[in-house]
């Protein structure tokens, strides 16, 4: 059995396991909720005044890691006091703000952890899932996060159960499995393992993958809960 959802076709749950819904309406986010979605994906495409923004904002600051926990009605001042208040860089500043209260919205909470970051190289090169509830991510500039169906991941080969090997010669998946991607622009919400009922079918994901050196302009959106589950497992090191 499968289900048409939008312009995507997704597999039964009770077969394959949780599966990915994809819509070009922003709506359709909160799809998330369904138990049997893992992955649920915001088609759109940018401005080019959005773009243009987040090209200066990598030129400008190459190394730029941006972290900070805010309310949602505070979003666009905390940019404009650590970005600058150009209006050249005004139109992706309003999407970024309005993407924080987007994830608010969604999960009924007054504050986020908002992360922006300029990156060179793949963060989390390897497949892995995350011990959260949901993370929001998006990619301005640069490839896009890289995902995997549930249905065809072998989870023993994640972590220690790869024994040492690359992820395409652990057995973690097929070698003629088509490794999925997000593209610029393109928003997620991704579910994590510590999603009530969800543990053991967090989606499997990575930093894209390319041949070359890259640039890229990534941003995440997470629970203010995640932060302090992060803070307070620093602070026992």
């Amino acid at each position: 059995m499968s289900i048409i959802v939008d312009n995507h076709i997704q597999n039964d749950l009770s077969v394959n396991g949780p599966v990915s819904f994809t819509s070009k309406d922003s709506h359709k986010l909160s799809e998330i909720h369904k138990k049997d979605v893992n992955i649920s994906i915001w088609e759109r495409s940018l401005d080019n005044k959005i773009i243009n923004g987040a090209k200066q904002i990598l030129n400008e600051d190459p190394e730029l890691n941006l972290s900070e926990v805010v309310k949602f009605e505070n979003v666009l001042g905390m940019l404009k006091e650590r970005l600058g208040h150009s209006s050249s860089i005004s139109y992706l500043l309003e999407d970024i703000s309005n993407l924080v209260k987007m994830f608010c919205e969604f999960f009924n909470e007054e504050k986020a952890w908002v992360r922006i970051d300029a990156i060179d190289k793949p963060m989390c090169p390897r497949f892995h899932t995350d011990f959260v509830k949901c993370r929001m991510v998006t990619t301005y500039i640069g490839p896009g996060t890289q995902w995997l169906p549930h249905k065809l991941v072998n989870r023993s080969k994640l972590g220690h159960g790869n024994q040492g090997q690359p992820d395409d010669k652990s057995g973690l998946f097929q070698k003629n499995v088509t490794i999925e991607k997000l593209e610029i622009g393109h928003v997620a919400l991704l579910k994590g393992e510590s999603w009530l009922g969800n543990e053991g079918a967090g989606l499997v994901h990575r930093s894209p993958h390319t041949s070359n050196k890259y640039n890229r302009l990534y941003m995440t959106i997470d629970f203010f809960e995640t932060y302090i589950n992060i803070y307070r497992n620093f602070s026992k090191i």
